[in-house]
Formats: structure tokens, sequence, C-alpha cells
């Protein structure tokens, strides 16, 4: 925990930083960013910054230059700093049960307020390791999200005439069943230092749409708006003083009536984006170099309010995370944290092989079968009882609360053997 938690960059991220950052673009009238922090992570800084840990190295109030960039307001009225809604622990979203999905939300907006203040909690949700799948949907929307941060590759890949090719997707082929979203005309071919070339279509993939979840038994509808963000731009800006280079490659098929999003999404303090050169050198030198070219620096919920998705503006979502994990690459399967059960030469054997991975989410359903049990025989879960089971919880509000912590994504790696 100390090395974790004493690296400079890491003490500065999660006080000073963003705000930092957002400061020196405050003359540009909308940009901003979007911030995501497990409860998790809420928790362990509270109590370092309560305890005064290694000498104060994180204040009682670690969250007030957070809460100072939140005042501060784009043009239309919105945050520049929006700390976006994130399951509680860092969980894979798509392989939760949907109850377990719920409480994860639930929880977190428990905490939202102790962190970010008594005002509005976020619209948008930040997926962990951006896995994302349509399934989640009815319970991001009661939650209250209106919208969610999606892979820009899987509007792609679930494009009628996506251009799969095995030695550059690193991942397998899209199930032709999920490519109901029309052919498009323009792509991308954008090769990473991870190991993979991204063909995202243009202007389509980068910019937001709505997806929808329809209950099979009785046909009720749930949708949310998806912000597609960039994977490969969002890989190489977070690893890298970053220009307008890729963007002005795409900019020519921007339709003005329904503009192009260009989202960053990175690995926060854990990638370079996480230093002092990103904060204060990469922000504003990129951000001032986009104005300068005509583009707009804006925050999510800026550009919504002023480019409302329409409700008819439906696509398809295919299952999968961003390209960053190890080994994954966007897989449809969530192979990283969702290794195929396999025999001892690693051949996969579904009938009678065993994997870490697959036996762990067997246990965690078993649990949660319990769990669930016990919460229908006392009748009453209180989330809040659930982040804080020391305060008068029962029995089913402990449980839940160590049962989430079970599916914390750092717990389940992937295991292939050879």
């Amino acid at each position: 925990m100390f090395d974790i938690f004493n690296k400079d960059d890491r003490v500065a991220d999660y006080q000073g930083y963003p705000r930092d950052a957002i400061a020196s673009v405050l003359d540009l009238p909308d940009a901003g960013a979007q911030v995501s922090f497990a409860g998790s992570l809420m928790e362990n800084i509270f109590s370092l910054g309560d305890a005064g840990w290694n000498g104060g190295r994180y204040a009682g109030d670690w969250y007030a230059p957070y809460r100072q960039a939140m005042g501060w307001t784009t043009s239309a009225g919105q945050r520049r700093l929006d700390p976006v809604l994130v399951g509680f622990h860092h969980a894979i979203g798509p392989l939760l049960d949907e109850n377990a999905l719920a409480m994860e939300l639930a929880c977190a907006r428990e905490i939202w307020s102790r962190a970010w203040g008594p005002g509005t909690v976020s619209k948008g949700f930040f997926p962990a390791e951006m896995c994302f799948s349509e399934r989640m949907i009815p319970a991001l929307v009661a939650a209250g999200v209106e919208w969610s941060i999606v892979p820009d590759l899987h509007l792609g890949r679930a494009s009628v005439g996506y251009p799969y090719g095995a030695e550059l997707d690193n991942c397998d082929p899209p199930n032709p069943a999920d490519q109901t979203n029309p052919a498009q005309a323009n792509w991308t071919n954008h090769t990473i230092s991870r190991g993979i070339t991204l063909k995202v279509p243009y202007p389509f993939g980068f910019t937001p749409h709505r997806a929808q979840s329809i209950d099979p038994d009785d046909g009720t509808s749930h949708s949310l708006v998806v912000v597609p963000a960039a994977d490969a731009m969002g890989w190489e800006e977070g690893y890298g003083l970053f220009g307008t280079g890729e963007i002005d490659a795409i900019a020519g098929a921007n339709d003005s009536a329904h503009p192009m999003l260009v989202l960053f999404a990175h690995d926060g303090d854990n990638a370079w984006s996480g230093g002092y050169s990103y904060y204060n050198e990469n922000v504003t030198q990129f951000a001032h170099a986009a104005a300068a070219k005509g583009y707009t620096p804006t925050t999510i919920q800026t550009y919504l309010a002023r480019h409302p998705v329409p409700a008819g503006d439906i696509v398809h979502v295919e299952d999968g995370c961003w390209v960053n994990a190890d080994g994954d690459f966007g897989s449809p399967q969530f192979i990283n944290w969702n290794w195929p059960l396999a025999d001892s030469s690693g051949r996969f054997d579904i009938s009678a092989g065993w994997t870490e991975d697959e036996r762990n989410w067997a246990v965690l359903t078993a649990a949660q079968n319990r769990v669930e049990t016990a919460a229908q025989i006392l009748g009453t879960v209180d989330p809040a009882k659930v982040v804080d089971p020391l305060s008068g919880a029962n029995a089913a509000e402990r449980a839940w609360h160590f049962l989430l912590a079970g599916y914390e994504s750092g717990y389940i790696e992937p295991v292939p053997k050879s």
C-alpha cells in the first residue's frame, strides 16, 4: 500500500492535478474534463487523510480541489469537472448479475456526495476497463445514468462490412448477428503500440448515439446515450504529448448538424497520463492547439446540452472493453476476466476443464444466491449500510458489503496455460 499511495504523482492525481489542468484552460469557454473514482478508492483516500498518514500526504479534505473545479462552469452552465458515476468497486459490469450491478451503482451514489458535495450526481457513467454491454442499460437507467462512455471499436465491429483482420484485430471476429449498424464509407486504420490496429468508422464511430435494452418478456425498452471514446487516440494521448493530426485526418467528414465528439479516455494514474507532464503540459498544449485549429474543447455534458441525441438514433454496441487490457484487445467475451475452461495443456475444454476465472465466477454466483436469499428473508437492504456496515447494518447488508468486494476485477486475472 505504501508504494501505491506514496507515489508523488498519485498523491497529486488524487488531490490537485486535475484542478490545475482545468485551470490552465479556463480561457476556453467550454473546456473541461470527466473523472472517475471508484467508491472503494474514495474510502482509501478518506482513511489516509483522516489518519494523517505518512506525515499528512493526503489532506483530510483531499477532495477540495475537485470541488473547486466542479464549481467552474462552461458557457453552457455545465461543470468544467464532472466526476462521473462508476461502480463502487472496479467490477466488470457486463459479467455481473443485474442485482450485483444495481447494488454497485447504489453504493456508488451513496458515497458520491461525501466526496463531491451535495450537488446533483453526475448523469454520466464510466465503466471499469470501459467494459460495456447493453445488458447493463436497465440498471444504469434505474441509477439515474443518462449517458455512458463506450469504446468506439464496438460501434465499428457492430457495423455491416467491418473490415476484420485477425492479424490486426488480435481478437475473435465479430458475430454477424451483432452487425446491425449500417455500412459505413470511411474507416480509420490506426496502429498503436498496444499491438493492435483499430478500424473505426467516421463520423459514425466518433458521434454520440443511443443504445437500448429490450426486455424479451414484456418488450419494455430502456435506452441511454452512448458516447464513444476514441480508443486509439486515447491510448496515444495517455502515453505522450499529443497533437491534432489524427483529428485533422477525419475532420473533413464532420457533420456540423451532429458534430463528432473526439473523447480521450485513458488509464488515469496508472499511465503517463497520471503524471506531471500530462496535467501541466499536455492538457493545456493540446487544448489550445485544438482551439487554434478551429476545434471546440468541451465536456461531454456541454456537448450533449448543445447537441441532444435524437430519440430515434438507436445503434447497437457490441459487448467488449477498450483495447488497453492485457491480452484482451476488446474481445466481446471479456477474456481478460473470463478465460474459458481449459485442460492441463491449455486446450479449451468446456465440459471438463478448469480455469481460475471461471471457477471464481462460480463461487461468486453461489455466494450471491445466498446473499440475495438472506436479503429476501430480512426484507430490507439499505445501500448506505452496505457501504458502512458498522452503523447498525443487518446480516444481509453486511453480506452485500463483503460480496461486492469480491467482484473487484483486480482479483480476476487472465490465466492462459501452455
